[in-house]
């Protein structure tokens, strides 16, 4: 029986998983209402300049549903410059 409650939960967080990957990310705006538990990634968009670039985070929200929410963000690369 536990077995079968592991292997059905697994199934399920891979199934939310793959959706989550091949849906496309809500776009952020100004008033979004934001419903984040926990964040699962953040991949950001790679230039070798400091400039705004588009960033995907996926997040799980409050009733465990794996989301995308894409935004404008400065690049990694601003980090090293003044």
């Amino acid at each position: 029986m536990r077995v079968t409650l592991a292997i059905t939960a697994l199934l399920l967080s891979t199934a939310s998983l793959t959706h989550a990957n091949s849906a496309e990310p809500e776009p952020y705006t100004y008033g979004t209402k934001l419903d984040v538990a926990s964040v699962a990634s953040i991949k950001l968009e790679p230039t070798p300049y400091c400039e705004v670039t588009d960033a995907v985070m996926t997040y799980r929200d409050s009733s465990g549903e794996l989301r995308k929410l894409s935004y404008r963000t400065l690049s990694d690369s601003c980090k090293n410059q003044n």
